[in-house]
């Protein structure tokens, strides 16, 4: 039946974001552990704003917006549609700063908010390793041609990353 063809593919796409939140959650449980003695840690203000940002991480991609456009270019039940994509991946970018395309131009009423964005960043980066078997680090060696962070945050998620290697 093709209606079930369709549930089914939704259904594919809705277990890979319930993977990816989970993941983002133990990413963010390790990181924890990782960077105790790191200010975002240590500091309830920074840790209690980054916690509630992993808690609300991705929520967008249950909206109109953005759910059945990715579902139908990531898990198509028939031909991907990369027009309605590509507008899902803008309205994602525009609401969800823990992509380094949207934190990096919020202009910051806080300065150690942009500090929050980068640590949901790399824990975004780690569940994805998680997903496809590499590193937050790994990715970011990979992709840091394409990736535009300011000198400080470069410094920063090197930090992290030293952190991590030892866990």
């Amino acid at each position: 039946m093709i209606g079930i063809q369709h549930i089914n593919k939704i259904r594919e796409y809705c277990n890979y974001v319930e993977e990816h939140l989970l993941n983002v959650e133990k990413a963010w449980v390790i990181l924890q552990a990782a960077c105790k003695d790191m200010n975002v840690i240590s500091d309830d203000y920074l840790f209690w704003n980054i916690d509630a940002m992993i808690r609300a991480h991705d929520v967008s991609k249950m909206s109109a917006e953005e759910f059945i456009q990715y579902q139908r270019y990531f898990y198509p039940f028939g031909e991907k549609d990369a027009n309605g994509f590509d507008s899902a991946w803008q309205h994602h970018l525009e609401g969800n700063p823990h992509h380094w395309q949207a934190w990096t131009k919020l202009a910051e009423t806080f300065p150690n908010d942009q500090a929050c964005h980068c640590v949901c960043m790399v824990c975004d980066w780690m569940a994805m390793g998680m997903k496809f078997n590499d590193t937050a680090e790994q990715y970011y060696e990979k992709n840091c041609d394409k990736i535009e962070l300011p000198e400080w945050a470069v410094n920063f998620i090197g930090e992290i990353f030293v952190r991590l290697r030892n866990v």
